[in-house]
């Protein structure tokens, strides 16, 4: 039997990024509390010894600090491929604004930061409560930038010192539309699927 390769630029996927993806879909589907180590390994398909080779003396919490690494960046990744459109009114960006971050919350990663955030054993847990703070000040970092829309065609100074006055009301309003994102994915909110779980799977 001839062996398959794979072709150039492809690398292989392997166990720890195997491990890794279970983990995000089991943190936007069930949160960190109701995901066990053994769930990760069933979804994954790998098996306990390559995990704890992976993640020695850490297991799920270092599981969930990689997963919540991979997340963020593919959280920026999506906002960053949506920037507000340049000489709309501030009406105009808002909408736009909010329609992104709903768009956001329905994908796997924004259900995943609901979750963690409503999680009450990840945050008694100080580097995932910090990792998830780290990842809604990098949305809300997005937001202001967002806000901001400038025109290419602006002095880039004027601009800064325009954005540095207006600084304060920047930071508020990305709250309180990031807030109110929160809440609107939080309704919108799959409840635990049972049903989704493989046999075997414990629910």
């Amino acid at each position: 039997m001839v062996e398959k390769r794979r072709g150039p630029g492809r690398p292989a996927y392997d166990s720890k990024q195997k491990l890794v993806a279970a983990t995000c879909t089991l943190l936007s589907e069930r949160g960190f509390e109701a995901t066990s180590p053994v769930m990760i390994q069933q979804r994954s398909g790998i098996g306990q010894g390559s995990m704890y080779h992976h993640f020695p003396g850490k297991g799920k919490e270092g599981l969930a600090l990689d997963a919540i690494s991979h997340m963020r960046a593919s959280t920026l990744a999506f906002l960053d491929g949506t920037p507000s459109p340049r000489g709309a009114d501030v009406e105009a960006v808002r909408e736009h604004i909010v329609a992104a971050l709903d768009r956001l919350f329905d994908r796997r990663e924004g259900q995943a930061l609901i979750r963690l955030m409503a999680d009450g054993v990840a945050g008694a847990i100080k580097p995932l409560a910090q990792a998830t703070q780290d990842w809604c000040d990098d949305i809300r970092g997005v937001i202001v930038v967002m806000l901001r829309a400038d025109d290419p065609a602006e002095d880039p100074e004027v601009a800064d010192a325009a954005a540095s006055f207006l600084a304060p009301e920047f930071e508020h309003l990305a709250d309180e539309l990031f807030t109110a994102a929160l809440g609107r994915g939080l309704a919108r909110l799959p409840k635990i699927a049972f049903h989704l779980f493989p046999d075997g799977e414990e629910a």
